[in-house]
């Protein structure tokens, strides 16, 4: 069974390269700038407000912030992938988390063919168009 851990600095290339993986994998519109992502990344780690959590070939970051129409925080999925069968264990870990923050929602993305998260209790709230 795959082990779900915290994120430190020592991980974020690694994290960085299943980055890559992902846009790969949903044929993302816009190629990975690794050194922003990494950036990125480590302020996610850094932050009280951001987490990253790995496993061997996965990861799930994220963020808890207001918004716009509402103070209430929300948790907001910036990234999800895993090539070991640990996505499950990831999303738990990170809605773990979202409610110990004391998230409202989590929002959590998929690509265009991305898995069908109503049997998570999930549901459809918006459609992401890109031009």
């Amino acid at each position: 069974m795959a082990r779900v851990r915290l994120a430190g600095a020592q991980d974020i290339l690694r994290v960085v390269d299943m980055i890559e993986e992902l846009r790969a994998a949903v044929r993302g519109p816009i190629p990975v700038d690794r050194a922003w992502t990494a950036r990125t990344v480590a302020g996610l780690i850094a932050s009280d407000d951001g987490a990253v959590w790995i496993t061997d070939g996965g990861f799930i970051a994220g963020v808890i912030e207001p918004t716009i129409i509402s103070p209430a925080p929300v948790a907001k999925e910036m990234g999800w992938y895993s090539r070991d069968r640990s996505g499950l264990l990831l999303l738990r870990a990170f809605e773990g988390w979202a409610r110990m923050r004391g998230a409202t929602l989590i929002q959590l993305s998929t690509g265009a063919e991305g898995l069908d998260l109503s049997r998570f209790g999930y549901r459809i709230a918006e459609r992401a168009w890109v031009k």
